[in-house]
This record gives structure tokens, C-alpha cells and sequence, in this order.
């Protein structure tokens, strides 16, 4: 019988939470540790008592987490003493992917805001990134080129989650945080561009010369690429949002 990985609390960065809508932050926050690869596919999940002292809320506020999530098809669970909750898939639907208490942003106002964030971030991971972070990053590329020839939502996955990944290699969990509203506000916003209008070929190149970047250990490097990779998304998302804005998607 398969052996499961039961992940500690500690290890999800789990944070208090206060307010009416709690489970929807207890959902965002495994959302956060999947998307960043802290949670993956198999593992099992901290028992709801464990999620329930972390996250300082009741246990059926976190039971209410655990039914959004299985309902989503992103956790299973099962019952006895080998039982639990167990993830099922890394791909979070968008759905799952809120801003809660973020006021609706333009798309060049994101992009604007990931690229100061994700700037330092990429610098943090060049001084702070382990030959293993950086391994990650490099396996993440291979799949991002190799989903960029299937037509459906595994290229998105991978473009975020090679950016969850410098956001690990910094080890800086604010800015990590940011991070990840950031993301999962353009996820959404830019859900069918994503998936039918990017230049793949170009996003793929774009990844490889930040990488090369990062691994170059070299901040003017790093800026360089990071200038270019978010000129480029920059010059994008303002297309797309102009037909938005004009009524041409939906």
C-alpha cells in the first residue's frame, strides 16, 4: 500500500485568521501552499484539529474549507484511521483563485505591481536559492516548453509556478504573499488569454533568460531580465485589456 505525506502545519506557513467568511481564508491558504509546491499531488493534509490550531478558527469552519476544496476536485478524503485529506491535483481551479478584500485592479496596474515585487524577488532567490530550488526552476521550464504545444491549462500552471518557485528561493514569505494575490488576481483576470492568445513561444524564451539570470547570481542580470520579461507582459496585458474595456472578450 502506498505510503502518504502527512505535511505539518508549520510547514504550510499557515497564519491566524479573523473575520465572517473565515473558511474562504483556510481555502486560500492551502491554495497558496499548493500553488507554491508546498502541497502536491498525494500528500495528505494536516488533520482538520491541526489546520484548526494553525489557523486559530473552529473545526467546522475548516471542515466548510475541506467541502469547498473536495468540491472543487482539488482534495479527497477518506475515512478510518489510514483516512484524511489528501490533494489529488495541483491544478487549482480558477474558481479557487480570489482576492478577497483586494478591490478590482487594471491589468497594467498588476503587472506594474508583480514586477517591483517579483524584481526583488528574483534578486532574493539569486543570493538565497539552493542548487535544489534551482533544479525545481529547471524542471518547471522544461514542462512549460513542453505543455506550450497542448492546448489546455498546464502552460499557465507552469509559467506561475515557476515564479511560486523564486518566490521560495527568496524566502521572503511577505513578499512571497504578495506574490501570490497578485497571481491569482491575473489567473483570473486573464483566464481565457492564458489559455488561447500568448505567445508561447516567446513566454517560454522569456523564462529561460530569467532563469539564466538567476543562476548568473549577477542583480544586473537579473534586472535586465526581469525588465524585459514584464515589458513584454506589460505591452500584452494592455492589449488584452483594452478589448475588455471595449466590450471585445467577455
Amino acid at each position: 500500500m502506498a505510503e502518504f505525506n502527512r505535511v505539518a502545519p508549520s510547514a504550510l506557513r499557515l497564519y491566524e485568521i479573523d473575520g465572517a467568511r473565515a473558511h474562504e481564508e483556510v481555502v486560500d491558504q492551502i491554495v497558496f501552499a499548493i500553488r507554491r509546491g508546498l502541497l502536491q499531488k498525494g500528500d495528505r493534509l494536516p488533520t482538520i484539529e491541526e489546520l484548526a490550531e494553525a489557523t486559530t478558527v473552529s473545526k467546522p469552519v475548516v471542515g466548510e474549507a475541506v467541502r469547498v476544496l473536495r468540491e472543487h476536485g482539488v482534495v479527497a478524503s477518506k475515512r478510518g484511521v489510514k483516512g484524511g485529506v489528501t490533494v489529488i491535483t495541483d491544478d487549482v481551479p480558477m474558481k479557487l483563485l480570489t482576492s478577497r478584500g483586494w478591490r478590482k485592479a487594471a491589468l497594467t496596474e498588476l503587472v506594474e505591481a508583480r514586477r517591483h515585487i517579483e524584481t526583488m524577488l528574483s534578486l532574493l532567490a539569486a543570493e538565497r536559492a539552493t542548487e535544489e530550488d534551482l533544479g525545481d526552476m529547471r524542471k518547471t521550464v522544461e514542462l512549460l516548453e513542453a505543455a506550450a504545444l497542448r492546448p489546455d491549462s498546464s502552460f499557465l500552471r507552469f509559467d506561475h509556478r515557476f515564479h511560486y518557485q523564486i518566490g521560495r528561493a527568496a524566502r521572503s514569505e511577505m513578499l512571497a504573499f504578495f506574490q501570490h494575490r497578485i497571481l491569482s488576481a491575473i489567473a483570473v483576470a486573464l483566464h481565457e488569454y492564458g489559455l488561447f492568445h500568448e505567445d508561447r513561444d516567446q513566454v517560454v524564451e522569456t523564462h529561460k533568460k530569467l532563469l539564466a539570470a538567476i543562476e548568473s547570481r549577477d542583480p544586473d542580470q537579473i534586472r535586465k531580465a526581469t525588465d524585459h520579461h514584464f515589458s513584454t507582459s506589460a505591452g500584452s496585458f494592455a492589449s488584452i485589456g483594452q478589448l475588455t474595456s471595449d466590450g471585445g472578450t467577455d
